[in-house]
């Protein structure tokens, strides 16, 4: 149905009866793809920007390259339109409910009936920023054994999102890694123009995530809420999730 093309971001309309839409999918196979070896999924929620403004197959390529770390394939959650995105990604968002479960229920299943994928929790990851990481989260404290690994660039943090944390069972499935900039606490918004602080809120999110017992790696970083900022953090974020052999 699909001609995937290894090395190339292979974009997709991807029909989804939960959202009641099709979801515009990029979906990354690495150079040297092949069928013969399983390959861990790396979900990104606010795809287009993961490849775009972030790159980040590129810096997947050269850590495969200097062997640091394992073979995985990216998924790319395009949203439609900033209005659309609030709606389906945002803690409180109406549609939200429906991204978590389309993404389990739909896309997963697709992805693993297509690929050669490691069927278990622990090789799955979701990346997100901003909003994106929001929704990223929200996924994983619904499916901590689906979706066991969850990266978090500056993610939207309300009591909402208190609440998924609290009640999550299955804790000690999850994985968390979780960043802010230490710029982000006077950001100006560019839909509309005000200012709002993501330091704060993401401060409060590590002392909440901290004190529930998951697996958990939290930095402050020199930047913005920002994708100038955030593509420098990717390199970390990945051989994090994607290699046995690094600490921190």
């Amino acid at each position: 149905m699909y001609d995937f093309q290894p090395g190339n971001i292979n974009k997709i309309n991807f029909p989804s009866e939960i959202l009641d839409r099709d979801v515009t999918l990029s979906i990354y196979l690495p150079k040297d793809f092949t069928e013969l070896f399983k390959y861990k999924v790396v979900f990104c929620f606010d795809g287009a920007d993961f490849f775009a403004f972030g790159r980040i197959h590129r810096t997947y390529e050269k850590l495969r390259e200097a062997n640091e770390i394992e073979r995985a394939i990216f998924v790319g959650f395009h949203y439609e339109d900033v209005d659309k995105r609030r709606a389906e990604f945002h803690p409180q968002g109406a549609r939200t409910p429906l991204t978590v479960k389309a993404t389990a229920n739909e896309i997963l299943p697709f992805i693993d009936k297509t690929f050669p994928t490691f069927k278990v929790g622990n090789a799955r990851v979701l990346l997100g920023d901003s909003l994106a990481g929001s929704a990223a989260l929200i996924t994983a404290l619904s499916y901590p054994r689906i979706f066991s690994q969850v990266g978090l660039l500056s993610p939207q943090h309300d009591e909402a999102i208190q609440t998924l944390i609290e009640r999550c069972q299955f804790k000690e499935q999850l994985s968390i890694w979780h960043a802010v900039g230490l710029e982000e606490g006077n950001f100006k918004l560019p839909t509309t123009g005000k200012t709002a602080d993501f330091l704060t809120p993401n401060r409060e999110l590590n002392s909440i995530i901290k004190a529930n017992g998951f697996t958990y790696h939290y930095l402050e970083f020199e930047g913005g809420h920002r994708w100038k900022s955030w593509q420098y953090l990717l390199d970390e974020m990945l051989k994090y999730f994607l290699s046995d052999n690094i600490s921190f």
